[in-house]
């Protein structure tokens, strides 16, 4: 779909009334996508996690500003975090994981790395897949952590699909990279599954 299939939307033809939620999401697109904002948000089925997806492939100025806003606000997210225990919450760096994966049509493997009191040192998107899959390299996980001279990290990696139960692949990896990371005493804390607005925690399930 390109910028001309949004220009043709009018008010006649939108579907019924956005709901009040839906407004407070446009009025919060409005200024990066200004007089396409309900053409876009309508032509993505109203989803804001499919319209980021199209705003990842788009050459609209409008959608490389919303990225923009988004990796400002993983930023905001990710400085609230750095101080002392803040990694101990689950919701936080699920809000960080979150908007870090928002839209993404592929599959990746995030790493963030911690000290000794689980401070936020850095956080690398390692790998790279397809759809469905992402081949994971410990050696090259091993070189980043002791570059970061990282004490723990948290594995993340998204699910494009929107599922998060953990596959026996992602369990398998876990395991593999926990016992390569021992090696150099770093401690796996979490590998978190995202999908689009929901996540799986390994440790909270007892799968670490």
């Amino acid at each position: 779909m390109n910028a001309s299939s949004f220009s043709s939307f009018s008010s006649s033809s939108m579907p019924s009334a956005f709901t009040a939620r839906e407004l407070q999401v446009l009025d919060a697109l409005r200024p990066f996508l200004g007089a396409d904002t309900e053409g876009l948000y309508a032509a993505q089925g109203r989803s804001l996690h499919r319209l980021v997806c199209f705003a990842r492939d788009s050459s609209l100025p409008g959608c490389a500003q919303l990225l923009c806003g988004l990796r400002l606000a993983r930023e905001l997210l990710a400085e609230e975090l750095r101080p002392g225990e803040a990694f101990r919450s689950l919701y936080a760096v699920s809000d960080y994981l979150k908007l870090h994966f928002a839209g993404q049509a592929h599959e990746s493997f995030a790493v963030l790395f911690l000290d000794a009191r689980h401070t936020l040192l850095a956080f690398e998107d390692l790998f790279r897949g397809t759809v469905t899959q992402t081949e994971v390299y410990p050696r090259e996980l091993l070189k980043r952590a002791l570059h970061h001279n990282a004490s723990a990290v948290i594995l993340a990696h998204n699910h494009p699909s929107g599922a998060v139960e953990p596959s026996r692949e992602d369990l398998a990896v876990t395991q593999a990279l926990k016992s390569a990371l021992a090696l150099i005493d770093v401690r796996v804390l979490d590998h978190i599954v995202v999908g689009a607005n929901r996540v799986a925690s390994m440790a909270e399930r007892g799968l670490l």
